[in-house]
């Protein structure tokens, strides 16, 4: 039997315990067996595959002190760089930013070539730009640029990705030529290689539209914007929220240009495909209703844009009355009856000022707020609440008879 222990506590015995389930992904089996192995000895390989499974799992900060030790032992590339992107995702950007240049030291001393250092330029641009360090973000994303290039050719398939860095990167600064400039050049590329339907364009398209509205230049955002909804509907169908929303997006182009009677019924049609979306009691539509009320009312449609704002509004005061019931029955259960009172007060209030008198809203609200005005010994207050939601209850037992 001591025998048997002892044998067991040989490290590369034990390893053999964690490999099998940690290559097929069991993590949750591969996770006591790494951390008893490390118990016996922090060898690297037992810290990359724990590191791993805190990764897969996704607990990042657990997965970051395990990647530190592994590079005191052993500092390699992989490691380097997957250190650097933790570093990122849990914020810590300067000590990303370090290990992002330390990675490409450590890829130009290897003598590997410049190709595999394309995405490690990429990631510590994405760092620099989160750090508002913008010249030097352009920097690293104009090296990606050139490596592909130098590697591969200008028009490689992956250099639309390369330049759409690049486009947002200038986006940022408001750069909105050179930025116009770099996303004409990532649609040449996509439509080269991928079709002049393919989806991808869609958004790259997008944002071509949106620098050239940033420009002034409305006629060729126009275009951008009319080819981008065209993909879409080809690639997505006509009831899709991208579709609804490059609607919208083309429409307001046509409102902010005072091409009225073009952004009707782009709105309209808009809206219509978000009530099918959303529902037609989602609060979201509000803006919808909006938008196509202001443009019937520059069209002197005032009737119709009546309606829409009153029906934008309903919408709204159905949220805030939604809200408002929801942080009050918090502070029940918490049997704070005294904060949750106003609420309550406010909630009803402004059903009572709005479309909803005899709503169901109105049924959910009075037997709470009846409830925590007796919790408060304002008994006949709560005894009013009730007698009214007897009456509420009437017209429909009636019915119902």
């Amino acid at each position: 039997m001591k025998f048997l222990i002892a044998v067991l506590c040989v490290p590369g015995l034990l390893a053999q315990t964690w490999e099998k389930p940690l290559a097929e992904r069991r993590w949750d089996q591969a996770e006591p067996l790494l951390k008893q192995a490390l118990e016996q000895s922090e060898t690297a390989p037992a810290l990359r595959g724990l590191a791993t499974v805190y990764r897969a799992t996704g607990r990042l900060a657990e997965a970051d002190p395990l990647l530190e030790k592994l590079l005191a032992l052993d500092e390699t590339v992989a490691d380097t760089e997957e250190l650097a992107s933790i570093k990122a995702a849990l914020g810590e950007l300067s000590q990303a930013e370090t290990l992002y240049r330390r990675t490409l030291d450590l890829r130009l001393r290897s003598g590997e070539g410049e190709g595999p250092s394309i995405g490690t330029h990429q990631r510590l641009a994405q760092v620099l730009v989160s750090l508002t360090k913008f010249r030097e973000a352009e920097h690293e994303a104009e090296t990606a640029i050139a490596i592909r290039a130098r590697s591969f050719a200008a028009d490689h398939p992956d250099s639309a990705a390369d330049f759409a860095m690049l486009a947002n990167i200038y986006q940022t600064e408001k750069k909105f030529t050179e930025a116009a400039t770099a996303w004409d050049w990532v649609v040449r590329v996509q439509e080269a290689t991928f079709g002049i339907d393919d989806l991808k364009l869609a958004a790259s398209l997008e944002s071509l539209a949106a620098c050239r509205r940033e420009l002034n230049q409305w006629r060729l955002a126009e275009a951008a914007l009319r080819r981008a909804l065209a993909i879409r509907e080809i690639n997505e169908g006509a009831i899709h929220a991208d579709v609804a929303q490059a609607i919208d997006t083309l429409a307001r182009l046509y409102f902010g240009t005072k091409r009225f009677e073009e952004a009707e019924p782009l709105f309209r049609r808009s809206l219509e495909l978000w009530k099918r979306l959303l529902g037609a009691k989602n609060s979201v539509l509000a803006m919808s209703y909006d938008n196509l009320a202001v443009t019937e009312a520059a069209l002197k449609k005032y009737d119709e844009a009546e309606k829409l704002y009153l029906a934008a509004m309903k919408l709204r005061d159905d949220d805030d009355v939604a809200n408002l019931r929801n942080l009050a029955l918090v502070r029940v259960a918490q049997k704070n009856y005294k904060d949750a009172e106003p609420l309550f007060r406010r909630a009803l209030t402004a059903l009572d000022a709005s479309y909803n008198q005899g709503s169901a809203r109105l049924a959910e609200l009075l037997p709470d707020y009846a409830a925590v005005l007796r919790q408060l010994g304002r008994l006949a207050e709560a005894a009013k609440l009730e007698a009214r939601l007897k009456a509420l209850k009437q017209p429909t037992l009636r019915a119902q008879r």
